[in-house]
């Protein structure tokens, strides 16, 4: 007799006829008490993280976590990597971390590639670099949408990490400037994965955490960024104390090796993504052989994904807070090097801060928007995400009034090199008097122009307010006596007269600077949490093609915003800062625009805008999506079968 007989009176008495009314309630009311309790105990234990009801997939296997009723993972737990909900998490973000770490791997080298003779870089070839390695990716992420709605996220993933290896092996050893465009575009490929990532995650957990999920996921993929940024100068420093050869030669080689480091992450992470599942309950075959699975239509898909104007809407505002992080990543390593007269090591470093604030910054935007969702429905998503975005552009435009009152190196001339003494091996010159005038003692003769212990670098030139990272010249080291170390070069405070004093980089204002850039970083991750918080209930049909077409907008808001702002002699770097600001704030009014027939939006409630419906071409009704199960239509056990032993030679 189960439990459920035991509960029932009428089932009792038939059983047990000699059982009195007194004993037949107490026993009823001891039964439903321990089935409460036992209840209430799943519910603790779910609450963990713990399967304790031991839910199975259509073949068999025991989850590792509790599910709700399409087996999407009700809890978001980070250390674990058991198949099928934890291993697409980890596998979509070290993907997307892979691609950002190829991807902007440049930033912190451009010191040392610009100044290669046999690329001969310009600024305008850098920006064009950057440029098209971000508007490559327009096109990718639209079409790995499609890709993951028809095929699945899992093959996205491994096909665009390993299509994208030739280019970053070639970049090693190319010999032009056309030969560094065309590899970089092909990198920038890569970071489709965003969308493989997004997708994944929203077909493997349930609403109540997807926020979480999606945004953590992209989080820790962004922070290649800035990890990137931080390692790859001192990457670069190792290889350099390595290799032999002039320093000039030994530059070249070195930013070149470096580049063997996202080559093997590349590699590893397709290896890794071949080892997980397209759904919770098998790869997507498997689950169409077994009747679960509706077998996905491209065209249903493209007409349904690209005739939702909430998609579209998304598509513009999420430029504004992903393309801001592109951009950021691709300009403030140079910036805080060529401004602020900081080390390629430590300007990468600050730089890197940028990124790496999405170890939690994201995951905040996932989190405000679940708790958002529950004191206000999407109504709370929207509004939330308009705040976070509008402050995102106010904080841009306060870190660009930090400098812009001050002189930088921007279309300036050329101008006399000098080194600072006290970077100088000790005994290189001796200082006898330390004030304005004093006499100093050198083992060789006496630099000219040497003032506030600032020396002279004969037959080297920096631009006005400008610097440079490099070894000195031959002739400069056989007559100081020094190695090819690699030494920072500036135009000194006191030269034109007391004018250079003016710049940035005299000025100590890179403290405020990167205080301002963290404040304006949080807001643009969270920004980003709080957009795919959102997308996931913009169209199921079509979730693929909605992540696909919104992640495109993140490149284009950040190829509009490095061609208008930051590309070539036409704008300071603080004022291109000013700007993005300006535009960021704009374009963010667009989620005003944001309307769900059944959820409402941020001006109206559900049903407030009577019959519209931002879903112009509605998919046929007996269309589910990629990722919605029909567990009452699996075949029968004989066909079961079959697919349980090609899930077990798969």
């Amino acid at each position: 007799m189960c439990s459920s007989d035991l509960a029932n009176p009428q089932t009792i008495m038939a059983t047990k006829p000699e059982m009195t009314q007194e004993k037949l309630e107490t026993l009823v009311n001891t039964v439903e008490s321990l089935e409460e309790n036992v209840n209430k105990l799943h519910d603790a234990l779910e609450k963990k993280g713990v399967n304790s009801r031991g839910t199975k997939d259509i073949f068999g296997r025991v989850f590792s976590m509790p599910v709700d009723a399409e087996h999407k993972a009700t809890q978001f737990i980070i250390l674990d990597t058991s198949n099928p909900h934890s291993r697409a998490f980890h596998v979509s973000w070290w993907g997307f971390f892979s691609s950002f770490f190829s991807m902007f791997a440049a930033a912190p080298l451009m010191v040392y590639m610009k100044k290669e003779t046999s690329l001969n870089l310009t600024k305008s070839e850098i920006g064009t670099g950057n440029i098209l390695a971000v508007a490559a990716n327009i096109v990718a992420r639209f079409c790995t949408g499609f890709i993951a709605d028809v095929l699945g996220p899992r093959r996205g993933v491994t096909f665009l990490l390993w299509i994208t290896t030739p280019a970053i092996f070639g970049i090693m050893f190319v010999q032009s400037a056309a030969g560094w465009i065309v590899c970089r575009m092909i990198i920038g490929l890569s970071l489709a994965t965003f969308v493989c990532s997004q997708v994944w995650c929203a077909q493997m957990y349930n609403k109540s955490v997807v926020g979480l999920a999606n945004a953590t996921s992209a989080g820790w993929g962004n922070l290649g960024g800035g990890v990137t940024n931080l390692l790859m100068p001192y990457i670069f420093l190792g290889f350099y104390g390595a290799v032999s050869g002039t320093s000039a030669e030994k530059e070249d080689l070195s930013w070149r090796l470096c580049y063997i480091v996202p080559l093997a992450m590349h590699i590893l992470g397709g290896i890794f993504a071949l080892t997980a599942r397209d759904l919770p309950d098998g790869n997507n075959a498997q689950l169409e052989a077994s009747g679960a699975k509706q077998k996905s239509k491209g065209s249903i898909v493209l007409k349904t994904g690209l005739s939702n104007v909430n998609a579209w809407v998304l598509t513009a505002t999420y430029g504004m807070c992903f393309g801001v992080e592109l951009t950021m990543n691709s300009v403030a390593a140079l910036y805080f090097h060529e401004y602020h007269g900081l080390t390629p090591q430590i300007a990468g470093l600050l730089a890197s801060l940028y990124g790496l604030m999405n170890l939690v910054a994201r995951s905040l935007g996932g989190m405000l928007s679940d708790y958002s969702n529950k004191r206000a429905g999407m109504r709370g998503r929207l509004w939330s995400a308009w705040i976070v975005q509008t402050l995102e552009g106010a904080l841009c435009c306060c870190m660009a009034a930090v400098t812009l009152g001050a002189d930088a190196p921007f279309d300036r001339g050329m101008t006399q090199a000098y080194v600072k003494l006290d970077d100088l091996p000790s005994g290189t010159f001796t200082t006898t008097h330390s004030h304005v005038g004093g006499e100093m003692e050198y083992k060789n003769d006496m630099p000219p122009g040497t003032n506030h212990s600032w020396v002279p670098v004969p037959g080297a030139e920096v631009m006005e307010c400008g610097c440079d990272q490099t070894a000195l010249p031959d002739a400069v080291q056989t007559a100081w006596g020094v190695d090819d170390t690699l030494y920072m070069l500036f135009e000194p405070p006191w030269a034109r007269d007391g004018a250079a004093g003016d710049c940035i980089q005299h000025q100590s204002l890179a403290g405020m600077g990167v205080l301002c850039m963290i404040l304006f970083s949080i807001c643009v991750q969270a920004a980003e949490g709080l957009h795919y918080g959102i997308v996931p209930y913009v169209s199921r049909p079509a979730l693929g093609i909605v992540s696909g077409m919104v992640g495109a907008g993140g490149n284009l808001g950040s190829v509009i915003a490095l061609s208008a702002f930051f590309r070539g002699k036409t704008t300071r770097t603080d004022q291109g800062f000013m700007n993005l600001g300006i535009m960021v704030m704009c374009i963010t009014a667009g989620l005003f625009a944001v309307y769900f027939p059944e959820m409402g939006g941020m001006l109206f409630p559900a049903k407030g805008l009577g019959k519209y419906d931002p879903q112009l071409i509605k998919p046929p009704a007996d269309y589910r999506g990629a990722d919605s199960m029909d567990f009452a239509n699996v075949k029968a056990s004989s066909d079961k079968k079959d697919v349980e032993a090609s899930t077990a030679t798969a």
